[in-house]
């Protein structure tokens, strides 16, 4: 695994970045061109439509991390009733690909291994032509037969967020979860990958970093970096609600190096209520770009006023000037 890359226009510092590389050996030229778009949306060139898009298709978690406005016991947590329906999903990966679309997450702040049905989420995605598939988990629903039949699907890459080595700080970064079993089942779809042959899907595993658990970073990596394609360090971005202070450990370097935010000139996020935001953090939903009534919105949406201003924002290094753009960069802790 190769050095941390943690680009001027992104908040996620990555070990092993270059991994996504060799996909191209996987997937040919559509992996390539992909990339090229991705590469050239990352550095705030436009494009005609979002290379990629997040869709949220369910909003509830199994956890209660104070870092998260989503929990179990969050009022946003909603049943199934609620969910994100497929007819709706297909019709969006329709015109979305159509559009120029070759990336595709499946989640948001969500846990998206709640809904028993999302391989056939990834399967028609696939099917039609999306090129990068993935998503993030706690992993604590990675049961032995979820693990296979995303290895079976489509399923480019998974992400699982575990951000301790230690039960005790696992405990308190992700109250509800259950530090051991997330361990055993990511070693069992590793070695059920290796069973399989299969070189998909990459495994990132991530650490948000706090002043609970940075002590923890180094041996993180270390755990780690042999193990799975890439590591993912995230600074700790939004103020817990929770009754336990947890605190950014993000200086505002990012403010002196004029930062410069990629979200808005490369994807579009769909939240479980429909609206359409212009980044996957949790400030994103205090950017509320519209509501999607009909996918053809994503166009309307994407090249309109209030994202164009963000833009214009982020291209001149002034992130500052919009209160939760600047509260992201810079900590979600004054």
């Amino acid at each position: 695994m190769n050095e941390q890359i943690l680009r001027s226009t992104e908040l996620t510092g990555i070990f092993g970045r270059s991994e996504l590389d060799k996909l191209e050996k996987v997937f040919g030229e559509d992996w390539t061109a992909y990339r090229k778009a991705y590469e050239n949306a990352a550095s705030l060139k436009l494009s005609e439509f979002p290379i990629q898009l997040d869709i949220e298709l369910n909003a509830s978690c199994n956890l209660k991390c104070p870092m998260c406005p989503i929990s179990a016991e969050s009022p946003k947590g909603k049943g199934p009733q609620t969910w994100f329906s497929f007819d709706l999903y297909k019709k969006i990966i329709d015109y979305s690909y159509g559009q120029g679309t070759r990336a595709l997450k499946l989640n948001y702040i969500n846990e998206p291994l709640i809904r028993k049905d999302l391989v056939k989420f990834i399967d028609y995605a696939k099917d039609v032509g999306i090129v990068d598939i993935y998503l993030s988990t706690n992993g604590v629903l990675l049961t032995e037969n979820f693990s296979a039949d995303l290895i079976k699907s489509g399923l480019t890459r998974i992400q699982i967020s575990i951000d301790a080595t230690t039960e005790e700080i696992y405990d308190r970064m992700r109250p509800g979860g259950d530090f051991k079993k997330v361990i055993d089942n990511l070693n069992y779809f590793l070695s059920l990958r290796e069973i399989k042959k299969s070189q998909t899907p990459l495994v990132r595993v991530n650490f948000v970093k706090t002043e609970l658990n940075e002590h923890q970073l180094d041996d993180f990596i270390a755990l780690w970096k042999d193990r799975v394609e890439m590591v993912g360090i995230q600074e700790f971005i939004k103020p817990t609600q929770s009754s336990e202070i947890i605190r950014s450990t993000r200086s505002t370097d990012k403010r002196k190096n004029g930062f410069k935010c990629s979200f808005p000139f490369k994807q579009l996020v769909i939240n479980n209520e429909l609206d359409v935001l212009p980044c996957c953090t949790f400030w994103g939903e205090e950017l509320k770009l519209g509501k999607l009534n009909t996918p053809e919105d994503l166009m309307t949406l994407w090249n309109g006023e209030k994202i164009k201003h963000l833009r214009q924002i982020h291209i001149a290094g002034e992130y500052y000037k919009i209160p939760q753009c600047k509260q992201c960069v810079e900590g979600g802790c004054e």
